[in-house]
């Protein structure tokens, strides 16, 4: 019989483990498309498959599809699934229909990586990356602003994708913070991909009800790079001129406030005061840029080359 001042072992991690984001995950399923880091000892967080609770206890933050306090997150995608974040290490997925596993697994990880990296003290960034000669820039903004699109395109001209619509960012005092690769795959507009010629490619899924197909890229070992650039991304309208405009100070900071990953009420559920300092960091230690340009597909390759010769200079 057990001493009950006995210390146990501890439990056992599931037996598949990744490193994405500069996290590191341990599930019991696999990740279609993505090698194992073996040389992973530790999980930073755990992905279990169950039931998840119907509500969290003394929410702070609540709206039609998230309740969220400083330790416990739940997510609802109706009819779909349903995701439970327990502190900053478990991860508890209910799926509510079969649905494809790439996409479940990149909708996931994309909503729990993101709020795991926050109380870690990462910011994430909604935003792709490309990796250049001495680190990568990232491509932020939001839903439709043409992540996907451009670093598709970048990727033509010779940069290597690190990341797809998250970026974590770890700042570092005084130094540039780091970004982790994701997972390396684009979903693209099966619009964009014609006009990037892109459509001989093999695609590994479509998105269910909308002309959007899914690409995986090469996969390579996972790496922590330095951020050098943000590119904010917009369209030209009438107030704001076509260009690379570079921003400063407050200018910076707010950009990157508008690129997060993350739902604005939820702020005020982690460290404010931490967050805001390490998004003034990482302003004053990155290039911050607005990149504004035609909402014509026609153009995209002219453009696409601009940033491509910019990011190079």
């Amino acid at each position: 019989m057990n001493s009950p001042f006995t210390e146990m072992p501890p439990e056992p991690l599931p037996a598949h483990r990744y490193s994405l984001f500069g996290l590191n995950f341990a599930t019991d399923r696999t990740i279609p498309g993505l090698a194992e880091d073996e040389g992973s000892d530790v999980a930073t967080v755990t992905v279990a498959f169950a039931p998840v609770p119907n509500a969290i206890h003394d929410p702070i933050y609540c709206d039609d599809t998230v309740q969220a306090s400083a330790t416990e997150y739940l997510f609802a995608y109706p009819g779909y699934l349903r995701l439970y974040v327990d502190g900053t290490t478990k991860i508890t997925v209910e799926p509510l229909v079969e649905c494809d596993p790439s996409r479940m697994w990149t909708f996931l990880l994309g909503i729990c990586a993101s709020i795991i990296g926050f109380r870690h003290g990462f910011i994430p960034l909604h935003a792709a990356a490309v990796q250049g000669h001495n680190g990568c820039v990232a491509l932020a903004g939001n839903s439709g602003a043409g992540k996907s699109t451009l670093a598709a395109s970048l990727c033509d001209r010779g940069f290597t994708l690190h990341a797809e619509d998250l970026c974590l960012i770890q700042p570092a005092n005084g130094a540039h913070p780091r970004v982790g690769s994701g997972i390396r795959e684009l979903r693209l507009w099966d619009d964009a991909a014609e006009a990037l010629d892109w459509t001989h490619r093999v695609c590994c899924a479509t998105e269910p009800g909308i002309p959007k197909s899914v690409y995986r890229l090469t996969q390579a070992p996972p790496v922590l790079l330095p951020l050098k650039r943000v590119y904010a991304l917009e369209f030209h309208d009438d107030d704001v001129p076509k260009g690379i405009h570079r921003v400063h100070g407050v200018d910076a900071l707010q950009t990157l406030i508008a690129s997060l990953r993350l739902r604005p009420g939820l702020l005020s559920v982690g460290a404010r005061e931490q967050t805001f300092a390490s998004l003034a960091s990482i302003s004053n230690t990155t290039e911050v840029y607005r990149f504004v340009r035609p909402h014509d597909r026609h153009q995209l390759q002219a453009w696409s080359e601009r940033l491509a010769n910019h990011i190079a200079a």
